[in-house]
């Protein structure tokens, strides 16, 4: 029993560090593909803008795709973990709407879109990580297709699981059309709104 434990402690120690390491090259990473763009960074930047060798580096991942997959995939764990804290059963659905769009397209968009490639990297992120991308919006598509299930009727125009593929397919296109933090608000409140009006029971206010 007792090397059963020390065996798994040793495990967890080992793993923590590299998981540090992974966090810390992604972070780096990240800050050279907005200052530099994503096409322009290679490994060979990354591993000295990170002070690691090239082989360090490498074994932690395959090439720069496999590190802007694994910041999509980062993102992706934050926003699940914002969305189980900030949306509420006891909420309206407006204000769960305005929460998940908040914290899936807004503020990750808002976090990038005034750096030099911003832009290009919220644009053009499904051509550089496109599985890890449409895990993302997958995972999104279900927690809209949760919030709205119950204001969906029998009779409404459109089913939930529609409802949610369409405002996750006019997510991506406004996300990749829009070229200022304002301009995308102001279409994602639209947004909420129509799902309000056309598919959730009528059930608007004002999204401003």
């Amino acid at each position: 029993m007792s090397s059963v434990k020390s065996s798994k402690k040793a495990t967890a120690t080992v793993a923590a560090p590299a998981e540090s390491k992974q966090a810390r090259v992604m972070d780096i990473a990240l800050q050279l593909f907005l200052r530099h763009g994503y096409r322009k960074v290679s490994m060979s930047d990354i591993a000295q803008a990170t002070q690691m060798s090239r082989p360090s580096l490498y074994a932690a991942f395959a090439n720069k795709e496999a590190i802007f997959a694994a910041m999509v995939a980062r993102q992706r764990d934050v926003c699940t973990a914002e969305t189980l804290q900030r949306v509420r059963d006891t909420q309206d659905l407006q204000t769960q709407l305005r929460h998940l769009f908040d914290i899936w397209v807004l503020e990750p968009v808002a976090a990038v879109i005034d750096s030099d490639n911003g832009i290009d990297l919220v644009a053009n992120c499904g051509v550089y990580a496109p599985a890890a991308l449409d895990a993302l919006y997958q995972q999104m598509e279900a927690m809209l297709v949760r919030l709205l299930s119950p204001h969906v009727h029998a009779n409404s125009a459109m089913s939930a699981a529609d409802l949610a593929y369409i405002l996750r397919l006019a997510t991506t296109s406004l996300k990749a059309s829009a070229d200022n933090e304002a301009v995308l608000r102001r279409l994602i409140a639209g947004l909420i709104t129509m799902a309000l009006v056309h598919g959730a029971g009528g059930e608007c206010a004002d999204t401003g």
